[in-house]
């Protein structure tokens, strides 16, 4: 099931889960040249609430209309019933580039998560972005942001917080960040 990461590390210590995985990251390209490892270019911008017409707390239909979602499938299985329905974000709307999927919880969006072709309002992107990026630039926004190493996922986790509220997660098997989300990392557990 998708739980907030902060949660799923500490269930997965608890248990010693080595099966846990965070989502998205095996396969994400990493172009630390590229003009969007300093946020410039046109990638599109993850905002805290969504990413173009997308939007956190839309239902399913809505977001469907949008044109920016494809191939529906079956988010993590091992929560058991109700199943996530999980998008990517493949639709003829979206923005070439974009590597990333959407994820609906009893018909409401809840997670996007991209490996690739997306910036943060703040300027960091995946791929180029680095954790110390993101932490330096969260915090020069005005937001509080930390990071911890696993063990259990390999990596390390950057946790991005407005008002004592989670609005952005992310991943990194080295410093590169291989996964970006809002609101969180969805990982499997």
């Amino acid at each position: 099931m998708t739980r907030l990461v902060g949660h799923a590390l500490r269930r997965a210590a608890r248990l010693g889960a080595m099966g846990a995985i965070p989502l998205l990251v095996a396969g994400s390209a990493m172009a630390a040249g590229s003009a969007w490892a300093e946020g410039r270019g046109s990638s599109p911008v993850l905002r805290p609430d969504g990413i173009g017409p997308l939007r956190l707390g839309m239902g399913r239909a809505e977001a469907v209309a949008t044109g920016w979602l494809s191939d529906p499938g079956t988010g993590c299985e091992l929560g058991g019933p109700p199943l996530p329905v999980v998008y990517k974000l493949k639709g003829p709307k979206a923005p070439a580039g974009i590597v990333g999927t959407a994820q609906f919880e009893r018909g409401t969006l809840r997670v996007f998560a991209f490996s690739a072709g997306v910036r943060t309002t703040f300027g960091v992107a995946v791929p180029g972005g680095t954790v110390g990026d993101l932490l330096k630039r969260a915090r020069a926004a005005g937001l509080s942001a930390t990071s911890v190493y696993d063990e259990t996922f390999a990596g390390r986790f950057v946790t991005v917080n407005r008002g004592g509220k989670q609005v952005l997660g992310a991943f990194a098997e080295q410093s590169a960040i291989t996964t970006i989300a809002v609101p969180y990392v969805p990982v499997c557990e």
